[in-house]
């Protein structure tokens, strides 16, 4: 299985800009237990922490964090975007986010809404 990572970091005009390139570690293993599988199962997910410095005023920053593949997004899969705000600053993507998408290159980016 071949991922290439990239981190892409942006900002527009007059909303929040961020204090650098978004931070990506991964993959993070977990340990996931369900009613169906009670012993678990190991799984992964990828981290984005987003570089903004908060400020008590800023509760209404907003981030759009993606997965893109060979540039382009997935609408099949809701996991590769999450929107978030200051308070939240991490954003885990999980290792559904990409089924489909073997030997793509893998991008995340942030940028403020």
């Amino acid at each position: 299985m071949l991922f290439v990572f990239d981190i892409i970091g942006s900002t527009v005009g007059e909303f929040p800009e961020m204090s650098g390139n978004p931070i990506f570690t991964g993959p993070v293993e977990k340990h996931v237990t369900t009613m169906l599988c009670q012993s678990g199962y190991t799984d992964f997910d990828f981290n984005c922490e987003v570089q903004y410095p908060q400020q008590q005023a800023d509760n209404g920053a907003r981030f759009r964090v993606s997965l893109t593949f060979d540039g382009q997004t997935d609408p099949n899969n809701p996991d590769t975007h999450v929107v978030t705000d200051a308070t939240a600053l991490t954003v885990s993507f999980p290792s559904s986010a990409l089924e489909g998408n073997v030997g793509k290159s893998v991008n995340i980016g942030a940028n403020s809404t």
